[in-house]
């Protein structure tokens, strides 16, 4: 009798945890919903609950996704560590978020090329590599001794640097565009966090305590072809790019190009190397980087939301709202404007061997 009890019991529990599962596939039919998310999906809803939840006294970001995602009809709790089941409640997922959508970022890209690594936690890193130099070992007769290198590292320093962008929404966000909002605030977030990014991964500048280098940094461009015939100039500056990340110990270079010049590529159909096109680059600009060598990370970015908040609306030296009595234009009040404002802050650090980038500019095709 006993065990006939136990039977029924451990039938009713498992006609329990069917039901609900089938409660929550019904639920995720009703939304349109699926039930993995990807983590670009992810992201953008952790954002979109920060918002929604701006200026709402009493309410979290916690209550918000109840409301909108939250299974009622489930007793056992929502845990982030489950990918399907609340993991929006934590931004976890930049760098699938910035390297998927319809335009992910340069720096996405080429390191998928590349190695990257987790930067949660790490202040300084450092990563070993082998400069070029003569092979170690060689043929030798019986009894000789193998010729030994003297494997002499050489180390890529990385150190995670902040990427922030505030992007503002207008009140009327929430109550006009609740079918579209995730895909506005995705193209927001990735506008903004590109342009930072890609600008600087790109450009000449050094690297600060607020920055990493660019990998134009401390490179000297090498002369573009002065061949007339366009085609004819691209293969000999092509294969002139090529050759210098040979020569620095590279082994298989990624070409990074304007969109203008990544036009001219159709009329290499046979081309060998990867070809990136990005905005963040002017036109006549080419760079070409040795992607095992590239090193990248990104770390766990912080996303927060405020509709109370007072603005200086500038971007490139914001100031304090007030600096010793003189108050910093143009200012936005965000509770007097009825605007809403999220702020991502990305940590973000890249690095490449000395020899295994070169560039050159105002090429002729």
């Amino acid at each position: 009798m006993s065990y006939e009890l136990q039977r029924v019991a451990r039938q009713a529990s498992e006609a329990k945890q069917l039901a609900v599962h089938a409660s929550r596939a019904l639920n995720d039919l009703k939304r349109g919903a699926k039930s993995g998310l990807s983590g670009r999906d992810r992201f953008v809803r952790h954002a979109l609950l920060r918002l929604l939840a701006a200026g709402r006294h009493g309410v979290s970001y916690q209550d918000v996704w109840k409301e909108r995602y939250g299974e009622r009809a489930v007793t056992d709790p929502a845990m982030t560590t489950v990918p399907t089941w609340a993991a929006e409640l934590s931004a976890t997922d930049v760098g699938e978020f910035l390297s998927s959508g319809v335009t992910p970022l340069a720096l996405s890209r080429l390191a998928a090329y590349g190695r990257t690594i987790s930067l949660a936690g790490i202040s300084t890193l450092k990563i070993p590599y082998r400069p070029p130099g003569d092979p170690a070992g060689g043929w030798i007769a019986e009894g000789q001794p193998i010729p030994i290198d003297s494997l002499d590292f050489g180390n890529v320093m990385l150190s995670p640097k902040k990427a922030a962008a505030i992007s503002i929404f207008s009140g009327e966000l929430k109550k006009r565009s609740n079918p579209d909002i995730e895909a506005l605030i995705d193209a927001a977030l990735r506008a903004d966090i590109a342009t930072i990014v890609d600008t600087a991964l790109l450009d000449d500048q050094p690297g600060s305590i607020s920055r990493p280098a660019g990998l134009r940094y401390n490179v000297t461009a090498v002369p573009a072809s002065a061949a007339t015939d366009p085609v004819a100039a691209m293969r000999a500056d092509l294969a002139r790019l090529v050759g210098e990340i040979m020569a620095g110990g590279g082994t298989s270079p990624v070409v990074l190009v304007s969109p203008v010049q990544a036009v001219s590529f159709g009329f290499l159909p046979s081309f060998t190397y990867p070809v990136i096109d990005t905005a963040a680059l002017d036109p006549g600009i080419v760079i070409a980087v040795d992607g095992p060598g590239f090193i990248s990370g990104t770390a766990t970015a912080e996303i927060d939301s405020s509709k109370d908040a007072i603005l200086h609306e500038e971007d490139t030296t914001p100031l304090p709202i007030v600096a010793g009595g003189t108050a910093a234009a143009p200012s936005r009040s965000l509770w007097q404007t009825d605007s809403l404002a999220v702020r991502c802050v990305a940590e973000v650090a890249w690095g490449i061997p000395a020899g295994r980038v070169a560039w050159m500019e105002a090429v002729k095709w």
